[in-house]
């Protein structure tokens, strides 16, 4: 006999707000607002007030910001959603220049471990080089740029790179490692 795999029923709309209702008056819920409060203001609101921001940025949210005293966005900067730009702790910087788009889940790191041998991750010094990415430039979605990556004015980085070293000017780049594919046409 051949058995059948369940059918799954249709979710209906009062199923759908009880279940709703249940979660708002759910207290391990709200148990969690006090952190995500102190997340958001930690490392969104308080960062965004030592940035150096141009007009006419966009700045999603839920992106997150280290060391924003070493951080500038030029004019008109849009920044994706769950984007993180970190800052080295000590002296390192991240420049964004002038109408650059980053897309979502995009993470500029300036500072990175060494992973020497008989030591933990967190004892580790970290390595520290500017970031620096030129005016026009578009960084695709899920894009990794690492410390003292320079990305040269209208580069186009493709989705999913990792970039760890310098991008010329009007270059695109895509990969893990990233690697010029092509360069942008002349308008």
């Amino acid at each position: 006999m051949i058995r059948q795999a369940p059918q799954e029923q249709p979710r209906s709309f009062s199923g759908r707000a009880r279940r709703l209702v249940l979660s708002l008056i759910d207290p391990r819920a709200w148990l969690h607002l006090p952190k995500l409060i102190n997340f958001f203001n930690h490392a969104h609101v308080a960062q965004r007030r030592l940035m150096t921001i141009g007009p006419g940025c966009g700045i999603s949210p839920v992106a997150s910001f280290a060391h924003g005293q070493r951080i500038t966005l030029g004019a008109r900067v849009v920044v994706g959603e769950n984007t993180r730009l970190w800052a080295g702790p000590q002296t390192a910087r991240v420049t964004i220049g002038d109408d650059t788009i980053i897309g979502p889940n995009t993470v500029l790191t300036a500072a990175n471990y060494r992973f020497a041998v008989g030591s933990p991750i967190h004892a580790q010094v970290m390595d520290e080089a500017d970031i620096t990415i030129g005016a026009d430039v578009w960084i695709g979605a899920n894009v990794v740029v690492l410390a003292g990556v320079h990305i040269g004015a209208g580069a186009v980085i493709g989705a999913g790179a990792v970039v760890t070293s310098d991008v010329p000017a009007r270059a695109v780049a895509a990969g893990v490692p990233a690697r010029i594919i092509s360069a942008r046409d002349r308008a």
